[in-house]
């Protein structure tokens, strides 16, 4: 809608203000953008009130848009009187939050208004906004005659986080309001400064105060709260229970560890007692954070009772680490417990006793292993068979011998786990049975033979599977080889550089560069010819591993011509070999037309020699893909921290991507 200038036009605009058509409101606000404040004063304040939260939403917005001076801040702080226009009140509240710092003073001179509305609004604001310049005033607010406005004070005070105020709301405790008394322990917890229990205890005895207090001994407390939150776990009222059970369980955390065994000594004593009940109780419907917390707690305290839902919070994936440990602190009493579950327990839950105790290493689980691998459910052989392998169980070498032909292949595969575990226990048996398996006409049979001759660490046998018919067989056999790290083997992976197969080649070079040493630079530079891209890229990468002025050449030298895949591997070789040369090697490739090659040159200067990298700022700010500016503003963000504002002012200044633009503003926000 075009409009006339002058007094009309702001007139028109006033009089859509009072249309009752929402949509027509709304333009007439969009309409004052980029007119004087004075001129639009009356009708922002008038779109404030509005009926509709988008008009009122756009009246924000284009005030905050106009730098609204002190006047207007204090009309602002009048609106909250509005007793009969609650969106007024709100838009005026958004406002000054949003100002931030800038309303401040304003809002300090009416910390005393007549109206305890208009004080508890300004308090509210204040804490907010997160300033501690008012902290003094929010101090005195705790001694207001208006029970909100006291507990507005204490409880802005803790958003505010000042340690100043953690005496002043102590001290305010002493006033015996139970509602002002909950809002400063809150307020306390999130100061989190250390507090005399003297003041804090005595609160306790309030059933009130009780959740509060156990709430705020979890966020402050030390060893000098531990007693009072183990009695905290025996309290009738479900809410202060859980309230202590999670606040020793933060506060475990802190202490040392012979705090820590006297804290746990406190635990055990509860084993047997009906305590444990409540907190069985309250485990089944509990939340994450206090879940974790009731494991441990379950774990510390030992209690027979707490196995079956310990085994059924094994099915959280969130939780089946927390569950191992408490079972770990329940020691072998514990693991008994849940080896005597498995004659009742359904398959999933056999699953996790077998998990559980391969976890554990417990030996006494040999009978349950045994009848889980002959279960015809796949995922119990599975995870029996895993679990002797890990349990160390060699007596049981002959029935997990017998899984290898198993019908399932996962089944096969923890068979073999097992076996590779087992090799150093009973290094005959596992041998004897890799041997059988090296000679059939099984591939998948001799893929298998190679883990365990990795496990045995049988070079020999290794290197002659180097020869197999089969290429997996071959390359698995090169990758094992490498994993023993002998320097004598190097020959072997020479003869695998000349395989027919590039991916047995790039295993050969990979192992070549984590060996290093003269013997194994030649077949490398040699094997730079290779046609396969991906053979030149491991060789490449190895060159870079072992170093020296050799390979550093061959290196530059490769580059020549090469794509963008090459490149980038040769780069990262750059960075292994590093020095000046190497590094004015990589600052060249800023101007190469591949952004993915430009990417990687820049994330290796800046870990090598920001410096470089910053002499070339213009360059890259001004290079024509996206992608690689807004790689580089992250990158001199990350290295240089509050440092790096000059160079993203510059960049902001020049940068015509709206999804760059905005990166660029969103760190530079973080750094004001």
């Amino acid at each position: 809608m075009t409009m006339e200038t002058g007094t009309t036009n702001s007139d028109t605009l006033t009089e859509q203000l009072r249309s009752s058509d929402e949509e027509v409101r709304r333009q007439a606000v969009m309409g004052m953008a980029g007119r004087p404040l004075a001129e639009i004063r009356s009708g922002i304040f008038l779109a404030l009130g509005d009926s509709s939260w988008r008009v009122r939403k756009e009246a924000v917005d284009l005030l905050l848009g106009s730098t609204p001076d002190d006047g207007v801040m204090e009309e602002l702080v009048l609106m909250l009187r509005s007793h009969d226009n609650a969106g007024l009140r709100n838009s005026a509240v958004e406002t000054l939050e949003r100002l931030g710092r800038l309303a401040v003073p304003c809002l300090s001179r009416h910390i005393n208004d007549d109206d305890h509305d208009v004080r508890k609004f300004v308090i509210d604001i204040m804490g907010s906004i997160g300033d501690a310049t008012p902290v003094p005033l929010l101090i005195s607010a705790l001694d207001d005659g208006d029970p909100n406005v006291s507990a507005a004070a204490a409880e802005n005070l803790g958003k505010i986080g000042d340690p100043r105020a953690v005496s002043p709301l102590v001290q305010a405790l002493g006033k015996q309001d139970i509602w002002l008394s909950y809002t400063i322990l809150e307020a306390l917890g999130k100061i989190g400064r250390p507090l005399p229990m003297g003041v804090i205890s005595p609160l306790v005895e309030t059933n009130l105060l009780k959740k509060a207090v156990f709430d705020c001994l979890g966020a402050v407390g030390d060893a000098e709260a531990t007693p009072l939150l183990v009695e905290g776990l025996k309290e009738k009222v479900r809410n202060a229970r859980e309230a202590a059970a999670l606040a020793i369980f933060k506060v475990r955390g802190r202490l040392n560890d012979e705090t820590k065994r006297r804290l746990d000594d406190q635990l055990r004593e509860l084993t047997g007692s009906p305590f444990v009940d409540g907190l069985l109780a309250s485990f089944e419907t509990a939340e994450k954070p206090l879940k974790e917390a009731l494991v441990m707690l379950f774990g510390l305290i030992g209690d027979e009772r707490a196995v079956g839902p310990l085994l059924q919070a094994c099915r959280d994936d969130r939780l089946r680490r927390n569950c191992i440990q408490a079972f770990t602190c329940m020691g072998e009493a514990g693991t008994a417990l849940l080896v005597r579950e498995f004659a009742h327990a359904g398959d999933e839950e056999r699953c996790f006793i077998a998990y559980v105790c391969g976890e554990l290493r417990y030996k006494g689980c040999a009978a349950i292993l045994v009848e889980g691998m002959g279960s015809g459910n796949p995922v119990l052989r599975r995870a029996a068979v895993l679990a002797c392998g890990k349990t160390g169980l060699t007596e049981m070498v002959g029935t997990i011998a017998g899984l290898l032909d198993d019908s399932e292949p996962e089944v096969r595969e923890g068979a073999i786990d097992a076996l590779a575990r087992l090799a150093e226990d009973d290094r005959a048996s596992v041998l004897a049975i890799a041997q059988k398996m090296a000679v059939t006409e099984s591939s998948e049979r001799r893929r298998d033979a190679v883990i365990l001759y990795a496990a045995l660490r049988e070079a020999d046998r290794l290197a002659l599977l180097m020869k197999d018919e089969d290429m997996l067989v071959r390359r698995n056999a090169v990758t094992a080889l490498a994993s023993l790290r002998l320097p004598e083997s190097a020959s072997h992976f020479v003869k695998a550089l000349m395989d027919e197969e590039p991916d047995v080649r790039i295993a050969a070079a990979g192992a070549l560069g984590e060996l290093g040493g003269a013997e194994c630079l030649e077949p490398l530079l040699l094997t730079l010819r290779d046609e396969d891209p991906w053979v030149k890229c491991t060789v490449l990468k190895s060159l870079g591993k072992i170093g020296g002025e050799r390979a550093l050449g061959a290196v530059m030298e490769a580059m020549d011509g090469a794509d963008g895949l090459i490149m980038i591997s040769a780069l990262e070789a750059l960075s292994f070999i590093g020095g000046d040369a190497a590094l004015k090697q990589v600052r060249r490739t800023l101007d190469d037309p591949d952004e993915e090659v430009v990417k990687s040159a820049i994330e290796i200067l800046a870990g090598s020699d920001e410096s470089i990298l910053l002499a070339s700022s213009e360059k890259i700010l001004a290079h024509p893909h996206w992608d690689v500016r807004s790689t580089f503003i992250r990158t001199l963000a990350a290295r240089l921290g509050e440092q790096a504002l000059p160079y993203l002012e510059k960049a902001l200044e020049i940068e015509t991507d709206d999804l760059v633009k905005g990166q660029i503003q969103d760190i530079m926000g973080r750094f004001k």
